[in-house]
């Protein structure tokens, strides 16, 4: 892009720096001969509709307002596909170069830097603009140290009327106000309280809330209290400090309804500083109460002779001036008497719903100039004409009077993204470029092929057609659906034991089990005294289990003695005996008997134990041991 002229006019000389949306370069306007900023769309962005619109939204925000404090525009063009501004070019450098060279700055400069700030967004908040990217990367400072406010970039219009937004998440996250990072809609408020980070970070030399990436830095805005800035910086006084958290106070009623009330606060503090006097020559205005630089070589007062001569000559060019104009006024009420009151009045017709080619002609017959508007319509077809400013119910004009014409572009169809396997964040990203946006809330639901967290189901599908604003309704992995399973009751279990009664579900032992780190009167040694997940929770397969084993040495052996007769019918009869204690129930006699004979079998267990007492496999006794 370097040497390469835009609109026949602006001649690109180098580049000053890039941001997420547009290249910036330093210029020359041929026409005036003077150094101007040149803001380029990035050609990627060019065929975006939604990049282009917040371009032109910047373009619109800029050219509403006039302010010392904030950059000038002076050109909006296109050139083939190159979307560009002109804006004043601002000898200096930014503020976050400033901080990051030079440090925290003496308090007295940086509340001048900062009320300079207050009024430029006073101008912009009574004009119905908020900037929502208020940071020291967007104010400059100029070689004589006044401020200037930049980079409207995703401006918006309070009233709504000129000016879009949308939910995505815009601005810097270190100066984001928490309503921002909440997704609220921003407020002159929001800009103070970003002023409010920025003056800490002068002061301070770092920002009040860091974190390991932007979610975090964003919570904390939400939900944590700042760092006093005293404890930083010395020599910020116990007035400074609470206009500074004031100003960054959560609850927007807390904080400075305004930039005036912000900066007089800040002077007041000023004022009452012990020892701090104005840097570099400052000055208080008495017009406005602010610190102002003193330039460089300027002169308080000038000799008596040479006003007088400079009035003599600015008198004399007065006279010349005065004359000139009054021949000029003379010549164009003479040309507006022939060329307008002489000319008769038309009734404007009605066009609405014509096609814009039919409009004009129709216009043009009655001697009538057309300026032409486009936007998106979902009910009049493309071509055909909205609205006119003027009409037939309206008083009659004076050819050649222009008429505004609002043409349709047709239903604003935006084409739905691909949004498979992206994380929800990225999903809300591309659709809001595309100009959709994501329903709330998500629906979720187990899927083989997807990553847990990531969506594997949208609707409508990608590559339709949707108007402007419509929703996406989209489907997040919950991962595998696996199956699941109950955990069952491992206490008392030996490790094999416990193993083959989850592997029988499929379920597995945690390996790395823990040894009890205390004695245990109930459980012997190698016993499994606790798990988790607990005995009856539902998991997913293949969960694993942990659990910690006794050390012994549990309770003392106790001992009794079974006597069973087996009965005298002329049969043989199987006895079994069965125990239950803390080591499981088990077996620990079986076997044949003959009729008549008598079983006695001395059965040795721990702890609590149940004997019980079956012939043929019925039971014919139990009895419990404590």
């Amino acid at each position: 892009m370097i040497g390469k002229t835009l609109g026949g006019r602006y001649e690109i000389i180098e580049e000053l720096g890039s941001g997420g949306m547009a290249i910036v370069y330093k210029g020359l306007d041929a026409s005036l001969g003077r150094p101007v900023t040149i803001k380029i769309l990035r050609p990627e962005y060019t065929t975006d509709y939604g990049f282009v619109r917040r371009f032109q939204r910047e373009a619109r925000a800029i050219a509403s307002l006039s302010h010392p404090n904030i950059v000038s525009l002076y050109d909006v063009g296109q050139d083939g596909n190159i979307h560009y501004l002109v804006m004043e070019y601002v000898h200096g450098d930014n503020l976050k170069a400033i901080i990051t060279r030079e440090g925290p700055l003496a308090p007295a400069r940086a509340i001048h830097i900062v009320c300079q700030i207050c009024e430029a967004l006073t101008h912009a908040h009574e004009n119905n603009i908020v900037h929502r990217d208020v940071k020291p990367h967007n104010i400059l400072i100029t070689r004589e140290g006044w401020a200037k406010l930049s980079d409207f970039g995703i401006a918006r219009d309070v009233t709504g009327t000129t000016l879009t937004y949308t939910d995505s998440f815009i601005g810097s996250v270190h100066y984001l106000s928490p309503e921002q990072a909440r997704g609220q809609l921003a407020d002159p408020r929001s800009d103070l309280y970003s002023l409010g980070v920025v003056l800490y970070e002068m002061l301070t030399g770092s920002v009040p809330y860091q974190g390991d990436n932007l979610i975090a830095v964003a919570l904390k805005h939400i939900q944590d209290e700042p760092e006093p800035p005293s404890k930083l910086n010395g020599r910020i006084t116990a007035q400074l400090e609470g206009v500074i958290l004031r100003a960054i106070a959560k609850d927007p009623s807390r904080r400075f309804q305004s930039g005036r009330e912000l900066s007089l606060c800040l002077r007041e503090a000023l004022s009452k500083s012990k020892g701090e006097p104005a840097e570099n020559g400052a000055f208080e205005n008495t017009a406005t109460g602010l610190l102002e630089p003193l330039l460089e070589g300027e002169e308080k007062e000038e000799p008596d002779i040479a006003v007088i001569k400079k009035r003599k000559i600015r008198s004399l060019s007065v006279l010349i001036g005065s004359l000139v104009l009054i021949f000029v006024l003379a010549g164009a009420a003479f040309a507006f008497n022939k060329f307008y009151f002489n000319v008769p009045e038309v009734q404007v017709p009605n066009v609405v719903n014509k096609s814009q080619k039919e409009a004009e002609n129709t216009l043009k017959n009655l001697g009538l100039r057309v300026q032409v508007v486009k936007e998106h319509n979902d009910d009049i077809a493309e071509g055909y004409v909205i609205a006119q400013d003027i009409g037939p119910d309206d008083p009659k004009v004076k050819p050649p009077r222009r008429i505004k014409l609002t043409v349709s572009l047709g239903k604003d169809l935006r084409e739905v993204p691909d949004l498979y396997k992206l994380t929800l964040l990225d999903a809300k990203v591309r659709a809001a470029r595309a100009g959709l946006k994501i329903s709330e809330p998500v629906q979720e639901g187990y899927n083989d092929n997807v990553t847990e967290g990531c969506i594997y189901q949208q609707y409508p599908t990608a590559g339709a057609e949707k108007p402007a604003g419509s929703f996406i309704t989209v489907y997040v992995s919950q991962g595998k659906n696996l199956a699941r399973a109950r955990v069952p009751s491992l206490i008392g279990l030996t490790i094999e034991q416990a193993g083959e009664e989850l592997k029988k579900i499929n379920l597995k032992l945690d390996e790395s089990f823990q040894w009890a780190n205390y004695d245990s009167p109930d459980y012997l040694s190698g016993q499994i005294i606790s798990q988790e997940p607990k005995a009856g929770s539902d998991v997913t397969e293949n969960t694993a289990v942990k659990v910690v084993v006794s050390r012994g040495p549990g309770p003392l052996p106790t001992e009794v003695q079974v006597k069973i007769p087996v009965p005298d019918d002329g049969q043989n009869h199987e006895v079994r005996i069965s125990l239950k204690d803390i080591r499981g129930t088990r077996d620990v006699y079986v076997s044949p008997q003959a009729s008549g004979d008598e079983v006695n079998k001395v059965v040795r267990f721990y702890g609590r134990g149940i004997i019980r007492v079956y012939i043929d496999g019925s039971l014919v006794k139990e009895k419990t041991y404590d």
